[in-house]
């Protein structure tokens, strides 16, 4: 079973430590009034990405080796 929701994600692009990484908004706080300067980027474009949370290992080891041969 897949767990899926529509969140804010983000790349930190400017920070010595967290260059590069991913950030998700999973809490679904980006609009929150103590965070939405933090996310404003994000909000201004208005997409949101389908995060999974969880998925079937096994299916998704079967696509992965299906698409590599």
């Amino acid at each position: 079973m897949w767990c899926r929701r529509a969140r804010f994600v983000d790349i930190a692009t400017d920070s010595e430590l967290t260059r590069g990484m991913t950030v998700v908004d999973r809490l679904n706080v980006a609009r929150n009034e103590r965070n939405c300067a933090t996310w404003a980027a994000s909000l201004a474009a208005g997409h949101q990405v389908e995060v999974a949370w969880t998925i079937d290992n096994a299916r998704w080891k079967e696509a992965l080796y299906t698409a590599l041969r």
